[in-house]
């Protein structure tokens, strides 16, 4: 199901493919939230907000134990892999910290909170009051700006634009109705934001909510949505719905959408037809 906010842009249609089981109890990945895709492309990164690690997936949810690695913390939301392929980010949502880990030593590289950076006072006003729950939720990285975008989960949902080095918030834009980001059943304040990935084929970001369910195609140059789909599939002659979808990774060279849920702890696989 694709609904189009601007008739006159290209469109897009999800294809389910398949989803994986990717609970591991054993392992700590029991709510596995945030998805990256790795710089080979052929597999995913992924965090459990309740678990002081990383983990590395293949394409079909199978666990790397030998790729997954132990950090110092725990209450993550959030991966991205920057450009080079050498490096993690998360975010610790409690306190809206950005963490930078280098994949080869598996230690942490740098760290910085968003409301210790340049320029905070410009966005501070939306974090005021907003709580731990309302804090940081996404992020990944943009090659063609060198910079980071982090999403706040909501009260209000936002975008913060951040330099490489963590030391300034570059810009920052407000998701809400006015740019597009509504659904029918759940409106206004209640609508959040649950994970986002940038892809470099379009110029454009891909955003969830897991309480809407439904995907969202975002331009931060016009500052509008493109495009929006329920987060759906077929099953035994049944559309059922992807319950607190809190990860979302793209292909653009293979054209294919995955997402992953908090709740089920599963990995899905779509294609993105056009």
């Amino acid at each position: 199901m694709t609904d189009s906010t601007y008739p006159d842009e290209q469109s897009f249609s999800l294809s389910y493919l398949n989803h994986f089981d990717i609970k591991n109890k054993k392992e700590g990945l029991t709510e596995p939230s945030g998805l990256a895709l790795s710089h080979g492309k052929n597999a995913l990164w992924t965090i459990s907000d309740d678990t002081k690690k990383i983990f590395k997936l293949s394409l079909a949810g199978d666990l790397k134990r030998d790729k997954s690695f132990k950090i110092p913390d725990k209450g993550l939301e959030g991966i991205t892999l920057d450009s080079t392929g050498k490096f993690l980010l998360t975010i610790k949502e409690d306190d809206n910290e950005l963490i930078k880990v280098r994949i080869d030593t598996r230690k942490v590289t740098a760290r910085k909170r968003l409301a210790k950076m340049g320029d905070y006072h410009k966005v501070a006003h939306h974090f005021a009051g907003g709580g731990a729950n309302k804090g940081l939720e996404g992020i990944t990285w943009n090659p063609k700006t060198g910079t980071i975008f982090t999403m706040k989960e909501g009260g209000p949902g936002l975008l913060v634009e951040v330099s490489s080095d963590l030391e300034r918030i570059q810009d920052h834009r407000l998701l809400n109705d006015e740019n597009g980001f509504r659904d029918p059943k759940v409106t206004g304040d209640k609508l959040d934001f649950s994970d986002i990935c940038y892809d470099r084929s379009r110029d454009r970001f891909w955003i969830i909510s897991d309480k809407a369910k439904r995907l969202f195609l975002y331009d931060w140059n016009t500052n509008r949505v493109i495009q929006s789909a329920k987060l759906g599939y077929g099953s035994n002659g049944k559309y059922r719905e992807i319950e607190k979808a809190e990860g979302v990774a793209i292909d653009p060279d293979t054209k294919r959408l995955y997402v992953v849920s908090d709740e089920e702890a599963r990995l899905y696989v779509f294609d993105i037809r056009e």
